[in-house]
């Protein structure tokens, strides 16, 4: 029981800490956007992944500044706390809570567990059908060295990036017919930026960071931190084709070209037409 107690302190002591610092990264969100506005794409998707990543840090942070004297006192037991602070309610794993652990409170957690669940559900079930299809369209057979991309046999126009730990360019038979060699290059470039930045990786982090973030400013970080990687892809692609005035006539070409299928989105970085939603 005393065991059971102790769990239960904790995780609600995790709950608290994560609710915490989703309200200070809610309260924050609109002036930090409002402030980074000027900056460069990639100066400002940083600001903004940092950001998205402070719920995260912050809770584990809080959540260890309650542990610390218990697991200071396993390693050095003359520093033991408790004895000098007997019966308050805190985070110890040598004097675990003597009471029973509290039926309300588990079913506050059980709530608070539900709550994550149903708020993750949908994303982990796109991770999972996008894993399957990014499974068939990495098929090597696929492979163009020319492009340096895979080039699916398939007449509809696609440019995106596929995978999260080693992403992969992949276009369609029927973009490389539509568009002149030079367009299709800054596509090219513009999504390997993505994969060189590993921004579907860090998407991920972000999503997952932001759990707890109030939903409107946690839907204008994720817009915010997006259209940044976007940009910065954008000048990764001008810088590597030597023409940033092409980059923009490209994008606003293929706007009217790219679809992404359903489906796809969590597996690719970025589409040129579709942002990740």
């Amino acid at each position: 029981m005393n065991a059971l107690g102790a769990l239960q302190l904790v995780l609600l002591a995790g709950l608290g800490f994560a609710l915490l610092s989703g309200l200070v990264v809610s309260a924050i969100t609109p002036a930090v956007l409002a402030r980074i506005a000027p900056w460069a794409p990639e100066r400002r998707h940083r600001a903004l992944l940092l950001l998205s990543l402070v719920p995260i840090v912050l809770g584990l942070a809080g959540l260890l500044a309650a542990l610390l004297p218990s697991l200071l006192a396993l390693r050095w037991p003359a520093h033991d706390h408790c004895a000098a602070h007997h019966g308050h309610v805190h985070l110890c794993f040598l004097h675990p809570p003597a009471h029973a652990a509290n039926a309300a409170s588990w079913i506050l957690l059980a709530l608070a567990i539900g709550w994550f669940s149903v708020r993750s559900a949908d994303s982990l079930a796109g991770l999972l059908r996008a894993s399957r299809v990014a499974a068939r369209l990495l098929d090597p057979r696929y492979d163009n060295a020319a492009l340096g991309a895979r080039v699916l046999p398939i007449e509809t126009p696609l440019c995106l990036l596929v995978g999260v730990v080693r992403p992969a360019v992949v276009v369609s038979e029927g973009l490389v017919a539509l568009v002149s060699p030079a367009d299709l290059a800054v596509m090219l470039h513009h999504e390997r930026a993505h994969a060189i930045r590993r921004d579907t990786l860090l998407r991920l982090l972000a999503d997952a960071a932001t759990l707890f973030v109030w939903r409107p400013m946690r839907a204008g970080l994720l817009r915010a931190l997006t259209l940044a990687a976007e940009q910065s892809c954008d000048e990764a692609a001008g810088r590597a084709v030597g023409d940033r005035l092409l980059v923009a006539e490209v994008i606003l070409k293929v706007e009217r070209l790219l679809q992404t299928p359903s489906g796809l989105a969590p597996v690719a970085a970025s589409s040129l037409a579709v942002p990740i939603p």
